[in-house]
């Protein structure tokens, strides 16, 4: 039942090699290169549309966006109205079925993309007047059905029950609401009650504040011809008609006046979310808006940034750390610092975050660091220009935000322009390390006592709670956690007789197990052997090659990687030789454990049993069957916690085993399915050596 070390070990093995960086030399910084671009032939119909065309016969495809400028929508008890018009969209029109539609895209191999504010095709050159057809009416004339509505609405409500115990989505909805606050379009979040509301009036009239060609553009971009197109635009777009549009008011957003925590309870959390918040007024004809980007690019914006190489590379916190800083010039933007730790050092990771924050407004950047990210910045701008849609947001962009014509062109001469007290400069204007809002989202009952503990100018942070849903709430009471009568001993003793029996499950001397998954496509086969003499061998093959050993003898333990083997040693030696008994819990001294208290797992009542600091398990409070298993690794300097849930639990010889592990590791999942389970295996000592 114990995979997750050579598991684990994927993951951080592949991280840690993707991450290294040779930073001890420093590349020669070139002149900024010139950037070609063509000015787009322009003209605007009747109506209002205004077309942009640029002509690029390099490649066979022409590129095709219906971008929508409409002013930022509220929608209150009617929130999810532009979600469900985005799935409804694209789906054939008033004259051609969804069937017929469909498969006419099909056959041109083209890709159609709706979404709130616009729509996105793509095709060879040869289709791209039948596919800018289709577009033109499936925007101007959408298929809105009862029938179809409902279907959609159902998916919206099935995706927000499925991610009810989602922990990044409570993190990211009750972020924006903090920032922005509940009647802001950005602040706003669709709920199941707000979808509910919804009737299909709710989504023609949203379609009729959006879908307006006063504000609309169309950008076409590849192999055609502009003055065929031009024909065809008039035909196809010109009888649209324009519609007078009110725009929606609401509330700018305010900072904090001082740093506070805002604590987001989430009970079934294995990792923290954290995020270091402020907002700001910044668009892209600001004076100091190339200072800004590359301010936030020096302090998270990749491997190289501090954020990363601190909480990282350094301390070893996380996978990764970043920062954005999103501009806009129809309300206030938005600095955010993120990243994922685990619960033990979430408190260590927010005071490293919030150092991190100050020192990029206190301390002169060095000259090394904005050569770095200039030479960065640059080569990801020039890789960017051969996506044909980066060159039709540029069209836009200058025309919505009445940018100089040549603002792209000269992109990368204003970047090499911006001097080190400039960005110093635009940090401290911007990035607001004594007005951050530093939203937690994690399981208190391990993380909140700490939080509540860490300084700053001279006196601890103040706390706010809140629920998932942003609701302020008061500080949660885990002194409740743990119901009258129950111990450890009865969590244990009740998990050992529903498996079996400790009689019966002493008698199991070794215990061979065939299991198979599969990542990215790939198979994944292990078969782990297991003796009652503390002996473990686990090998893990993918696509019938090797790939990861692991092996546990009684006192010493290591890892084999493709060849390159790790010993273990301190906990880590401990924790695999634990985890190397058939059966952990059938000599584990009670007086080395602690009982946390009764948890909600996923929807499921399951008391939650520390055996370690790195090691937590969870016991159904009504089957009495091991749940999950929650387990922190910490290989090569990298650590991360991880989960394995168990289900499928069948009987071998009279004693349930789950056969099916459910391993989640950072972003990815991988379910394992037990093939046979052999108990009582004669199995030769050279095994394990």
């Amino acid at each position: 039942m114990k995979r997750i070390y050579i598991i684990g070990l994927i993951f951080i093995t592949y991280t840690s090699i993707s991450a290294q960086i040779d930073r001890s030399k420093q590349p020669d910084p070139g002149p900024a290169p010139t950037i070609q671009l063509e000015d787009p032939i322009e003209f605007q119909l009747k109506n209002g549309l205004t077309a942009l065309l640029v002509e690029n016969h390099k490649l066979p495809r022409v590129s095709i966006s219906l971008s929508i400028d409409h002013p930022l929508l509220t929608e209150g008890d009617k929130k999810g109205a532009t979600t469900l018009l985005t799935t409804m969209m694209g789906k054939g029109s008033t004259s051609v079925s969804k069937n017929d539609f469909e498969e006419a895209i099909d056959f041109m191999g083209a890709h159609f993309h709706f979404n709130d504010d616009g729509a996105h095709t793509s095709s060879l050159s040869r289709y791209y007047s039948k596919v800018l057809e289709l577009l033109a009416d499936a925007a101007l004339n959408p298929n809105f059905l009862e029938e179809e509505f409902q279907k959609e609405k159902d998916k919206v409500l099935k995706g927000i029950e499925t991610s009810e115990k989602d922990v990044k989505t409570a993190a990211r909805r009750v972020e924006n609401l903090i920032s922005y606050g509940s009647k802001h379009p950005y602040g706003e979040y669709v709920a199941k009650e707000t979808v509910e509301n919804l009737n299909l009036k709710d989504i023609k009239e949203t379609y009729e504040y959006i879908y307006n060609p006063k504000n609309a553009y169309l950008i076409i971009v590849g192999d055609f011809d502009s003055r065929e197109v031009k024909k065809q635009i008039k035909k196809d777009f010109g009888q649209w008609e324009a519609r007078t549009q009110k725009k929606r008011s609401f509330s700018e957003p305010e900072n904090t006046p001082e740093t506070r925590i805002a604590f987001v309870e989430m009970s079934n959390a294995v990792q923290s979310e954290i995020a270091l918040m402020n907002t700001f007024s910044l668009n892209k004809k600001s004076s100091d808006y190339f200072a800004a980007v590359l301010a936030n690019q020096i302090l998270g914006g990749g491997a190289e940034a501090r954020l990363f190489l601190n909480l990282r590379e350094d301390k070893g916190f996380t996978y990764g750390a970043y920062s954005q800083l999103r501009d806009s010039h129809k309300t206030k933007g938005r600095f955010r610092a993120g990243t994922s730790v685990r619960n033990a050092v979430t408190d260590s990771a927010v005071v490293e975050m919030i150092s991190e924050v100050a020192k990029i407004r206190i301390e002169p950047i060095t000259d090394e660091e904005l050569e770095l990210v200039k030479a960065k910045y640059a080569g990801n701008f020039v890789i960017s220009l051969e996506d044909p849609e980066t060159i039709a947001n540029f069209a836009y962009n200058i025309k919505t935000q009445n940018l100089p014509k040549d603002f792209y062109k000269n992109y990368l001469k204003n970047i090499n322009k911006v001097t080190k007290e400039e960005v110093s400069m635009a940090a401290k204007k911007y990035i607001l390390s004594d007005q951050a809002q530093i939203v937690v989202t994690g399981k208190g009952s391990e993380i909140l006592d700490k939080l509540e503990q860490i300084p700053f100018n001279g006196a601890p942070l103040k706390v706010s709670y809140f629920d998932k849903y942003g609701n302020q709430t008061e500080r949660p009471d885990y002194s409740k956690l743990t119901p009258e009568g129950v111990t450890v001993s009865t969590v244990i003793n009740n998990y050992l007789r529903a498996i079996g029996g400790q009689e019966k499950l002493s008698q199991i001397k070794s215990i061979q197990e065939n299991s198979q998954g599969s990542m990215q496509g790939l198979t994944l086969e292990i078969e782990s052997k297991k003796t009652n003499q503390k002996q473990l061998r686990m090998d893990m093959k993918m696509m019938g090659n090797l790939m990861q050993k692991q092996v546990v003898n009684k006192s010493y333990a290591y890892m084999e990687v493709q060849g390159q083997k790790i010993d273990m040693e301190g906990d880590q030696l401990e924790e695999m030789i634990s985890s190397s008994a058939i059966f952990p819990e059938l000599d584990l001294d009670l007086n080395k454990v602690a009982l946390i208290g009764l948890t909600d797992l996923d929807g499921t009542a399951a008391y939650e049993v520390k055996f370690s600091d790195q090691q937590t398990h969870f016991y159904d409070a009504q089957t009495h069957l091991k749940l999950q298993t929650n387990q922190t690794l910490e290989v090569q300097g990298n650590s991360q916690t991880s989960t394995i849930k168990y289900s499928e639990y069948k009987a071998v010889e009279g004693i349930l085993f789950p056969h099916k592990t459910t391993f989640n590791m950072g972003p990815q999942e991988i379910d394992f399915i037990s093939k046979n389970i052999i108990l009582n295996l004669e199995l030769e000592d050279s095994l394990f050596e």
